[in-house]
């Protein structure tokens, strides 16, 4: 398992990674068969000691919040019930492309930040108009 992951990732990238690569969490967690993903049980009594801790997370919600925010989108509920998640950039076998994967979240978060400063300006630009 002696991944090279690039300088300046972010500890989550990392953590995820390692997670669905070790073997031994296969039960719980482990890669898709489309290799950019990963499928997870829906069991959340099962997830808690493996994941939820392992990212400071109290509830199986918070968790699919955080694979959100950090770029994952939820393919489907499997016919076996477990949940599926994927990104072009979270690929088996290369994990040089967590790099891209977390520059894409960054720029998205950047993008929707800046767009909510723009529009408390325009407001408070209507407000000064309105006086």
């Amino acid at each position: 398992m002696g991944q090279n992951f690039p300088n300046g990732l972010g500890t989550f990238y990392i953590g995820m990674y390692k997670l669905v690569e070790d073997p031994s969490s296969d039960p719980i967690i482990s890669w898709s068969k489309s290799n950019n993903g990963f499928v997870m049980c829906n069991e959340e009594a099962r997830i808690r000691s493996k994941i939820l801790l392992r990212f400071n997370c109290g509830k199986l919600s918070e968790f699919l919040s955080e694979l959100k925010y950090y770029g994952f989108t939820r393919v489907k509920k499997t016919d076996s019930g477990k949940m599926e998640f994927r990104n072009e950039d979270f690929v088996r076998g290369q994990p040089e492309r967590l790099r891209d994967m977390m520059l894409k979240a960054c720029r998205k978060h950047r993008a929707k930040f800046k767009a909510k400063e723009a529009a408390k300006e325009a407001a408070k630009e209507l407000q000064r108009l309105q006086i």
